[in-house]
């Protein structure tokens, strides 16, 4: 394989990675809030691996391992060119170091997309009010779930504004579409 890096050495610039996720933190809510059985139907989710992972996101690792991104026609990997040699990761490789596994169980929305969840949960918020990423956090802590199913639908939404987007809690608003009857 011929050495094309993604970005060019001549079209790099000093920068500084930053990292908003905040997994660890939803992590230690998401256990508190949720009752074992609802924890156990949450794990079946995509999201239910990290649970268990301690994550620690090393920002200038990051930065140098991206910085030597090849470019790669295979959809399902990923190649870097560290130290003189190409290093390839396809995604089962991924899965394996990182001690994921593929999840089994999907979410999927439903074709009706309503916002029956949002409505139920936080109707205190008029639909013209933003509802930011923080007040998402807030109420959650707050939520008295009606059912098992409503509770794992809700903290996928959690985890995904919250744990996995790289957004900032105070300016970010919360995507609404998320909330359309997710089925699990």
């Amino acid at each position: 394989m011929s050495k094309s890096l993604k970005i060019h050495e001549v079209d790099r610039f000093s920068g500084q990675v930053t990292c908003l996720a905040h997994v660890a933190n939803a992590n230690k809510i998401v256990k508190q809030k949720l009752t074992g059985r609802q924890l156990e139907m949450f794990k079946k989710t995509v999201f239910g691996p990290f649970l268990d992972i301690e994550l620690v996101f090393n920002n200038p690792l990051i930065h140098h391992m991206l910085l030597r991104e090849l470019k790669k026609p295979g959809i399902d990997s990923i190649s870097f060119f560290v130290r003189g040699k190409i290093i390839t990761f396809s995604n089962d490789d991924f899965l394996l170091i990182t001690g994921l596994w593929r999840s089994h169980t999907r979410v999927r929305r439903s074709e009706e997309s309503s916002q029956e969840l949002f409505t139920r949960y936080f109707c205190n918020r008029s639909t013209s009010d933003a509802f930011h990423l923080n007040l998402l956090e807030e109420e959650y802590k707050k939520l008295a779930f009606e059912n098992d199913d409503d509770a794992v639908k809700i903290t996928v939404v959690y985890y995904i504004e919250v744990a996995m987007m790289d957004k900032n809690k105070q300016k970010n608003v919360v995507d609404r579409i998320l909330f359309d009857d997710l089925k699990i």
